[in-house]
């Protein structure tokens, strides 16, 4: 009975996506930029599509085409929502966080967009760089909450001098 589930696996991973799944894939990654979703709605799995990647440099290019386009609409996505004026009475902490939540996005795409082009990442370099991803990653986290403290307390310091 192992064998049978074995079997079953085995010919999950060999199956290639059709022509019709990677459009549809490539069409949903460019307005999410979420490959597990986009794979979803193609009706194929994520493996498979990064299998596809790989294999097919035509593909890949236009993997990278929907990426690029996936990031622009995010980015204009949360622009229109940080720059839509508050209406009615709003606390000033309430203001304070949606600002935040907003340069956290836009600074997350940049990197994540960065990172997808190849580009060096700032703080890419030093012992964080020769680690795992993991290590790499909680780097980068923990620079960007300092970076966050630091923007906040400039803040409070504006507000408290005002």
């Amino acid at each position: 009975m192992a064998q049978i589930g074995k079997t079953a696996t085995r010919n999950a991973r060999s199956v290639r996506p059709g022509a019709a799944q990677m459009t549809q894939f490539l069409e949903a990654l460019a307005e999410s930029s979420n490959v597990a979703a986009s794979a979803r709605a193609a009706g194929v799995t994520g493996n498979a599509m990064y299998r596809e990647r790989r294999r097919n440099a035509g593909f890949a290019a236009r993997w990278q085409e929907a990426l690029c386009e996936g990031f622009a609409r995010l980015e204009a996505e949360l622009l229109s929502e940080a720059l839509v004026a508050p209406s009615g009475n709003v606390k000033d902490a309430t203001l304070k966080s949606r600002a935040q939540k907003y340069r956290l996005g836009l600074a997350l795409l940049a990197a994540h967009r960065a990172a997808v082009r190849g580009a060096k990442l700032p703080g890419g370099s030093g012992a964080a760089a020769l680690g795992s991803a993991k290590e790499r990653l909680r780097a980068k986290l923990y620079a960007m909450h300092a970076q966050m403290e630091a923007e906040a307390a400039a803040e409070a310091d504006q507000d408290d001098g005002a």
